[in-house]
């Protein structure tokens, strides 16, 4: 989740005493972890407007050009391959030795097809500030050669990227991301005026939900309202800048507000060309062979049990995941239809997982949306087109029926002590619990807790003694020693206490313990072993690739590390205390130890740099279970001859 702290200023009066650091460390401790943050205007450095005064073919490249360009202070010759060179345009350059934002790499004298520029031409995609770009950024006739670019664009401002867990779909938004911080005590969150707009005619598309029985759920309600006479445009400068800042780049003026609307408040919306529209719109499960052309330029075939928007004729959206190219808002548009819906979790990462599509909107569905905006945010985006791009809208039109109902909660005040070992007053968890948005009745020994709408994530007791805790920072959690256990006669023979001292040890190290099967496939029992060793084969194995008893525990846990990194688990380690089989008798069986680590040492922090783990990390781990099991660390010797 990407914002800045302009966008999050829109929501939050800070304290006077706030600076960058509380910000980010009291993010990182509210669960919302910063992985990085930086001064978009420090990475603009050294960029500067300049002007093409003149633009010849390249004599020896048919798509590229050689373009003298003035920066200010003097002119300069550059190459260029992209299409909308031209001359007197005012542009982006970039002198020799600059960091291009986006490969991080440091721009040096390159000879391209005989001829080596001074600098380059940057394009939005370059600098960072948009997605995909098909050629150079072209600025106003208006922007003075020479001036630094970064002042000139205004773009001086923080950005952030925080990841989130599955959990916490109301912080995929602006406004979750500050009621955290005013709940903390950071600032105090700003009240904005709600105004509903009524309309001024009865819509000409109307809703339905042809949902079944089994799969009613998968939508529960949907609202909508037309709008004609607007002027679809380009966006305003402070609409563009929230967006180039995350990295989105601009379309339209009705394409940037619900993207807009989507990362500030978490709602997702579509905006349909209502003259490509056939008929009334219609919720329901696609049909066996149904296509659509969708947004990102793919077609796609439909599954029977993908929700979809219908009008009449055809499919118009994938619901939750992306939009249809046919029915999607230009700059020729003037009606559209907004569409504002509640849709299933399961039911829209059912159609991105099977079609492979991932998008802003399916993100935030995927981890539960707001009910409270399914409306409100309908209302919002109704202003901001009219102020935008004018025109009059309809009576609102819907389908369905919200069915908002409270989530209550009892809860025992003395859990969060029992949990975890808090000494929390009852006006403490009280105040705590008011803070996040929750409403709190007193009964005796109990709260009766009311969830905000936003906290889709809030279920159980447990998960209200989860928040206290969070909120009152894990960095306040008192640090105790277990009484120690009178026992008549000792629960764990020596063997058994020998290896919990080493897995406790372990895991103290950061490894993760893995448990495998007991057998082997003949190719890992022939890849870890000496040519002519012993094995004991298992007389009717489940399979091929648990046919021999394991000799070594090294073989599945590699190949349990290799699953971990393809699956994108790549600074981690791996241990496993287990058995091996040398031979068939009783004496041939050893409980051994083995453990791998790869990539990054230490834990993940946004202010420290990473190394890569070293033979000396696994010997650490290996002296440190010498020393837990009582053992000189000097008195170690190494004997090859060993099975254990």
């Amino acid at each position: 989740m990407k914002f800045t702290l302009s966008w999050l200023k829109e929501h939050i009066d800070f304290k006077s005493n706030i600076n960058l650091k509380t910000i980010v460390d009291n993010l990182t401790n509210l669960g919302l972890e910063v992985e990085s943050y930086e001064n978009s205007a420090d990475k603009l450095k050294g960029f500067i407007i300049s002007e093409i005064i003149n633009v010849q073919p390249h004599p020896n490249a048919d798509r590229l050009s050689i373009c003298e360009v003035n920066h200010g202070k003097k002119s300069v010759k550059v190459v260029c391959g992209a299409k909308n060179v031209k001359k007197n345009l005012k542009v982006v350059f970039a002198p020799i030795g600059t960091c291009i934002p986006s490969s991080g790499l440091i721009l040096k004298k390159k000879e391209i097809r005989g001829f080596v520029g001074e600098g380059m031409l940057c394009s939005g995609e370059e600098l960072g500030l948009e997605g995909k770009s098909t050629g150079i950024l072209e600025l106003p006739t208006d922007a003075k050669v020479g001036d630094n670019y970064a002042e000139w664009h205004d773009n001086n401002d923080v950005t952030f990227e925080i990841g989130l867990t599955p959990n916490r779909g109301d912080c995929a938004s602006v406004i979750g991301i500050a009621r955290e911080l005013a709940a903390i005590g950071l600032g105090k969150l700003k009240e904005k005026k709600k105004k509903n707009i009524k309309g001024s005619f009865q819509s000409s598309i109307d809703w339905k939900i042809d949902l079944n029985e089994e799969n009613k759920i998968a939508c529960s309600y949907v609202t909508g309202r037309y709008f004609k006479g607007l002027k679809n445009k380009e966006s305003p400068k402070w609409l563009k800048k929230r967006l180039s800042s995350i990295g989105l780049r601009p379309i339209s003026c009705l394409v940037d507000l619900t993207n807009y609307i989507t990362f500030d408040l978490g709602r997702p919306l579509h905006v349909f060309d209502a003259k490509k529209l056939k008929g009334n719109l219609c919720i329901r499960l696609a049909k066996s062979k149904e296509k659509i052309k969708a947004l990102d330029g793919k077609e796609y075939n439909l599954n029977d049990d993908s929700l979809i928007i219908s009008d009449d004729k055809s499919v118009v959206s994938i619901a939750g995941v992306v939009g249809g190219e046919d029915s999607s808002c230009d700059l020729d548009t003037t009606e559209i239809f907004l569409e504002s819906a509640l849709f299933n979790p399961k039911y829209v990462s059912n159609s991105g997982r099977k079609l492979n599509i991932i998008s802003d909107a399916r993100y935030r569905f995927e981890r539960g949306v707001d009910i409270d905006y399914v409306i409100e945010g309908l209302n919002i985006m109704t202003e901001l087109v009219l102020n935008l791009c004018g025109g009059e809208v309809s009576y609102i039109v819907e389908a369905g029926s919200l069915n908002k109902v409270e989530k209550k909660i009892n809860y025992n005040i003395d859990k969060v002590n029992q949990i975890g070992g808090l000494n929390l007053d009852r006006a403490k968890q009280k105040d705590i619990l008011i803070k996040l948005g929750f409403k709190v009745n007193d009964e005796n020994k109990n709260f009766k807790v009311v969830v905000p709408s936003w906290r889709n994530d809030i279920d159980t007791e447990i998960d209200i003694v989860e928040e206290i805790i969070r909120l009152n920072g894990y960095n306040n959690i008192e640090e105790l020693l277990l009484p120690d256990l009178q026992h008549s006669e000792p629960i764990l023979n020596i063997l058994e206490l020998r290896n919990r001292i080493i897995r406790n040890t372990l895991i103290k190290n950061g490894l993760y313990e893995s448990v495998t099967f007991s057998f082997l496939s003949k190719n890992n029992f022939k890849n870890f072993s000496e040519e002519k060793a012993y094995c004991i084969k298992v007389d009717n194995p489940i399979s091929e690739e648990l046919s021999i008893m394991r000799t070594s525990l090294l073989p599945n846990l590699i190949n349990n590390f290799l699953n971990n990194i393809n699956k994108g688990l790549k600074n981690t380690g791996l241990f496993e205390v287990g058995s091996v089989y040398l031979g068939k008798e009783d004496e041939d069986q050893y409980f051994v130890a083995a453990g791998i680590r790869a990539g990054a040492a230490g834990n993940r922090h946004w202010s420290q740099n990473h190394r890569n783990v070293d033979i000396y990390d696994a010997k650490k781990d290996f002296i440190s279970i010498v020393k837990a099991l009582g053992f000189r660390e000097n008195s170690i010797q190494i004997n090859n001859n060993s099975p254990s």
